[in-house]
């Protein structure tokens, strides 16, 4: 396991201690749909959905920024509140099964922790609260626009974008240690790392996203490949084709790596920032390595492929 998980264990754990005894005390029409919501996320648990940088981005800032364990462990449980809010609203606009009736009450409880939070260190003319509307239109702009252009090729910042939010805690941190003057630097880093997040997401959950028109980087990206008209759709087949035999993955990697130099420029303000973005290249490249191999083997024959795989 990587030491940027690993280092903070103990951090994880008492900060979702925390974040389940305040959703025990929502009002009881909430309190079980929101426990439940928050277990989908725990990162300490096995099966549930790791979105690693918003819970471990505070914490990973705490070498640069000095600041306690007392307060970076508190940016890091805003920053759960948070995931959880914005989960609950990109749920609503994306999956037309959803319950707004049911999702949108919650999502403003957890809204209210997130924001209180930030409240407890920031009064209203503190230049915090202009990063929060900064970062609150990028996200609103980046979801908004998404079925509008390519991202990955055309603006890939936007797919940063939709996740946004997280940067307020370099803004929290920064300003807070007396250092302003690496939020631009560090938020480059950040938007970069989101978009090779965003990239692997995609992988994962391109046939949901190609049956319910969602935008998709590694759809769009084989559309742009195969030069499809925009308007005409794309079939499960014609991905499955660009996939497993036109080694898509492969190209589409490349992007990750471009990404990753941009990390690379603050690895001495977040090292472990840095560690979890070659994690997530390493990742990528080892899904489409293996889609590869495993290809070249059945081209070889059965019997070469299961002995690959089982001897």
């Amino acid at each position: 396991m990587e030491e940027w998980l690993t280092a903070y264990r103990e951090d994880m754990q008492v900060v979702f201690n925390e974040a389940e005894d305040i959703v025990s005390h929502f009002p009881v029409p909430f309190r079980s749909a929101g426990l439940d919501f928050l277990d989908k996320f725990h990162v300490l648990k096995e099966g549930r959905s790791k979105n690693y940088i918003s819970y471990l981005l505070p914490l990973w800032l705490r070498e640069c920024s000095k600041l306690s364990i007392i307060d970076s462990r508190r940016f890091a449980l805003a920053n759960i509140f948070g995931l959880l809010y914005y989960q609950l609203i990109d749920d609503v606009m994306d999956n037309p099964k959803s319950s707004p009736v049911e999702s949108l009450p919650l999502a403003s409880l957890f809204q209210l922790e997130f924001t209180s939070i930030y409240y407890s260190y920031f009064p209203e003319a503190s230049p915090f609260w202009d990063y929060y509307r900064s970062y609150l239109q990028q996200w609103a702009a980046a979801v908004s626009r998404e079925q509008e252009e390519n991202y990955l090729q055309d603006n890939p910042l936007g797919m940063a974008h939709k996740a946004a939010p997280v940067k307020l805690s370099v803004a929290s941190a920064m300003l807070l240690s007396n250092q302003p003057g690496l939020i631009a630097a560090l938020d480059k880093a950040v938007d970069y790392t989101l978009i090779t997040l965003q990239m692997l997401d995609d992988i994962k959950d391109w046939k949901q996203d190609l049956e319910n028109n969602n935008y998709n980087s590694l759809i769009a990206f084989v559309r742009a490949e195969l030069e499809v008209p925009n308007g005409q759709s794309l079939s499960e087949e014609e991905m499955d084709q660009a996939i497993f035999i036109g080694d898509c993955l492969l190209r589409y990697g490349e992007f990750a790596n471009l990404n990753h130099i941009h990390v690379q420029s603050i690895s001495e303000h977040s090292p472990h920032l840095r560690d979890f973005s070659i994690h997530m290249v390493n990742e990528l490249q080892s899904i489409a390595m293996e889609i590869k191999n495993n290809r070249n083997l059945l081209i070889k024959g059965g019997l070469n492929y299961w002995l690959t795989k089982n001897v």
